[in-house]
């Protein structure tokens, strides 16, 4: 965890305007992201985990994907990990549901697992907490677009001290707001980290981040071996912006109220810039999962947004970012917003 940039006390409160917004956004972070500690108790939990799955499947790889290894993990977040049984694709429906159900039955000897369940779903989870750290988990089967945008994020979060804290704040108020439930037809914490990503590549003037795909295409590449992903690589992009995370989160609220054209866009954080919907929609089967929010995954080409597939939602949650922005604007102070 000590890979991510850390910034002196005097970057944080002399950089740019917003003196107020930037402090209370860094001090929501230094009070909630995920601490050192609670990290490595997630990794010897994986490896617990990863010498009982290996009695039951002998090449397997067992991998911690999303916040809890992404940088974007606060002290509350859940544990995810994907079980690679195989370099094949495997169906999700069948396989992986009857392999969670294998998997439930040798975990149920373990003394320090409960409440262990499978959930039948497009990408079925086995649920469970670890009674030592009391932390929750779950675990996928195959899911390798999982740890690849895991790893893309992780490389995000590292290039500028600045992602991480905003990315933890955007979370905090968009669940204060309701509108970060993928199952509530609002959106999902991965295409809130796609949506920031792409406000600092093509958003703010000027960028504060490159396209890595574009960068590092052999090591971005949606065909390349998980096996070989290093996640302590030291990439390095200057950036001339030095907004405060004040101004960066008031641009962020703007971006997505006032400048960012739904009906016609799509964003793509593997180019670094939006693209036409009906050209973005031509890379999948499904053309109709390209409706209202439209967020291009930079391994699969799919739509992480797909789930915002509600008009009522989609007008709600564009209320609450113009809403936001336009408090926010006036007040210079979050708890006009929370």
């Amino acid at each position: 965890y000590s890979q991510y940039p850390i910034p002196s006390p005097n970057m944080v409160k002399l950089s740019g305007g917003l003196q107020e917004v930037s402090n209370s956004i860094w001090h929501y972070y230094l009070q909630n992201q995920q601490s050192e500690e609670t990290y490595q108790r997630k990794i010897l939990l994986r490896k617990c985990l990863y010498a009982v799955l290996q009695g039951v499947f002998p090449y397997c790889g067992l991998y911690i994907v999303g916040s809890s290894m992404n940088g974007f993990g606060t002290l509350k977040s859940d544990m995810d990990l994907c079980l690679m049984v195989s370099n094949k694709m495997v169906d999700q429906k069948k396989e992986a549901t009857e392999i969670l159900f294998n998997i439930h039955k040798a975990l149920r000897k373990c003394s320090f697992i409960s409440q262990a369940s499978v959930i039948r779903a497009k990408v079925p989870i086995m649920k469970f907490k670890d009674k030592i750290s009391n932390v929750d988990c779950d675990l996928n089967i195959n899911n390798s677009v999982g740890i690849r945008n895991t790893h893309l994020l992780k490389y995000y979060a590292s290039i500028d001290w600045r992602v991480r804290p905003l990315m933890i704040f955007i979370k905090h108020w968009a669940r204060f707001h309701d509108i970060n439930d993928a199952r509530k037809t609002t959106i999902s914490s991965y295409s809130f980290g796609l949506m920031l990503i792409h406000y600092l590549q093509d958003g703010c003037e000027p960028k504060v981040l490159p396209s890595l795909h574009k960068l590092h295409p052999e090591m971005f590449s949606s065909t390349s071996d998980i096996r070989q992903l290093k996640l302590n690589e030291n990439l390095k992009f200057e950036t001339k912006n030095n907004q405060s995370l004040g101004e960066l989160f008031l641009g962020f609220l703007d971006y997505y109220s006032n400048k960012f054209d739904y009906e016609t866009y799509a964003i793509s954080v593997r180019l670094g810039t939006k693209l036409p919907k009906r050209i973005i929609a031509q890379q999948t089967d499904n053309i109709r999962q390209w409706k209202y929010l439209c967020i291009e995954e930079p391994f699969d080409l799919s739509n992480t947004a797909r789930a915002v597939y509600d008009d009522y939602a989609f007008i709600r949650i564009r209320r609450v970012f113009r809403v936001s922005f336009h408090k926010l604007n006036q007040k210079r102070d979050v708890s006009a917003i929370l």
